[in-house]
């Protein structure tokens, strides 16, 4: 996983063209949809190329809980790496988003071509379990203001943005993304239009002052 508090796209980034070379050709998924569902055998795990996905956990009553965000070039649905294991967790695209699909046949097969990958791996979800850990923790604990605010930040460095400068999601988007209602999104926003942080427009935002952002912000 890359994750929004910690930066690890680096980490697998100069292994996307042998996940390309290994792995089923690409496919895209919409904005809104599911990749993994909890509770469910999937027998798949993807390398995601682009966009932004959520991970979380459902109760009993529909209640949910955040553990992370994920972004490009990363690994996502790993929980299935054991043949027949079930998620245990559900991801869900913010964004639009490309993938790759691969097996765990297929992945033994990289790692047995590739020693520098196997450990690189390793060292890599070394890092993620001591995210997964304090991101989730913070989630629970961080005021909404905050929430919002790191959010809305890690949306900078990517990609979409950077090419066009909007945060293409409706503020019920946005509420659903961090367990808040769109009620709160939209006070928040206010407070930061005011502030001069961004503007917002028909289904979009702008940063436009991202150091008084970042100012919300808990890394």
């Amino acid at each position: 996983m890359a994750h929004l508090s910690f930066v690890f796209e680096n980490d697998l980034a100069k292994y996307r063209s042998m996940f390309e070379e290994y792995s089923s050709p690409p496919f895209k998924v919409q904005k809104n949809k599911d990749l993994c569902k909890q509770c469910v055998t999937s027998g798949w795990m993807y390398y995601l190329l682009d966009g932004m996905v959520k991970v979380y956990i459902s109760n009993y009553d529909g209640s949910e809980r955040i553990i992370d965000f994920i972004k490009g070039n990363t690994l996502i649905g790993m929980d299935c790496v054991r043949p027949g294991s079930k998620s245990v967790v559900s991801i869900s695209c913010i964004t639009d988003v490309h993938v790759l699909a691969f097996t765990t046949d297929i992945l033994k097969k990289m790692l047995a071509d590739n020693s520098e990958f196997a450990y690189d791996l390793v060292l890599y979800y070394g890092k993620v379990l001591r995210q997964v850990a304090y991101y989730s923790g913070i989630l629970s604990i961080s005021d909404l203001t905050t929430r919002l605010a790191n959010f809305l930040f890690h949306f900078t460095d990517m990609p979409s943005y950077q090419q066009n400068n909007k945060i293409t999601l409706t503020q019920a988007e946005m509420g659903a993304a961090i367990n808040i209602s769109r009620a709160q999104v939209a006070k928040i926003l206010k407070q930061f239009r005011e502030e001069g942080c961004l503007i917002t427009g028909h289904r979009y935002i702008t940063i436009t002052d991202l150091e008084k952002l970042k100012k919300y912000c808990r890394f």
